[in-house]
């Protein structure tokens, strides 16, 4: 898939802060009509009709909640004759600490978020995608690579999400999957999971840049492929 002017939408899901925002903002700036999708309403969906005047595009904006199976589903329903180029399954949440320290409910959050969700938007949202010959990008973590110390849920969804993403390339002939494994990002979630002892390596806009230029450079990659730019600092 090539974009062309008339053909270049992108959702976006944990679209309101962090990384998510900062793609939205990328892609904006690149001429791309976005649909953004976040849990709670809030001054980022006026920020976001702002944006929309300023670059001069299209920007939708819904609030949903992904832990939910029945609003991924009524979402997708009423997009689903939408024109959708790209679905960047961005939403995610932080866990650190000893595995008996976690409370259940932090635990099944943290999958469901981050694993789940990602599975069910990218099924429900695959005729959209199929229409439009597409492509699901499907961001991960350096801790989806390799196991890192008190970070063992964490791990195991973002892992999941590289698994899932090499797989359902393997299912897909007109969609393309890719897979983007950031580096620790200066977000608010970040400072709130590490509150000390881990420094950020990036900036919301640095990663949202190599997203963006994953999305636009696309063909670079074969699908299933795992976009590591962070690789070098990551894995030290």
């Amino acid at each position: 898939m090539i974009f062309s002017k008339a053909s270049k939408t992108v959702l976006i899901t944990g679209a309101a802060q962090g990384i998510g925002w900062a793609t939205a903002c990328w892609l904006a700036k690149n001429n791309f009509d976005l649909i953004l999708l976040d849990k709670k309403r809030g001054t980022w969906q006026k920020k976001a009709k702002t944006l929309a005047e300023k670059e001069k595009i299209t920007i939708q904006t819904f609030v949903i909640d992904l832990e939910k199976v029945q609003q991924i589903k009524k979402i997708a329903t009423k997009l689903k004759n939408q024109r959708i180029d790209v679905l960047l399954n961005n939403a995610g949440v932080p866990l650190a600490g000893l595995l008996e320290t976690y409370q259940d409910q932090a635990i099944v959050k943290t999958l469901v978020v981050n694993l789940q969700a990602t599975i069910l938007m990218s099924k429900y949202f695959l005729p959209n995608l199929k229409k439009s010959r597409g492509l699901i990008v499907n961001i991960s973590s350096g801790a989806g690579l390799e196991g890192k110390k008190e970070f063992s849920v964490y791990c195991a969804s973002k892992f999941g999400v590289v698994g899932f993403g090499q797989s359902l390339a393997k299912d897909l002939k007109t969609v393309k999957v890719l897979t983007v494994t950031p580096g620790a990002t200066n977000t608010a979630l970040f400072k709130k999971a590490f509150k000390q002892g881990r420094q950020a390596l990036y900036q919301p806009e640095e990663t949202a840049q190599i997203i963006g230029e994953t999305i636009s450079q696309q063909q670079k990659y074969k699908s299933g492929a795992v976009v590591d730019p962070f690789q070098h600092l990551e894995r030290k």
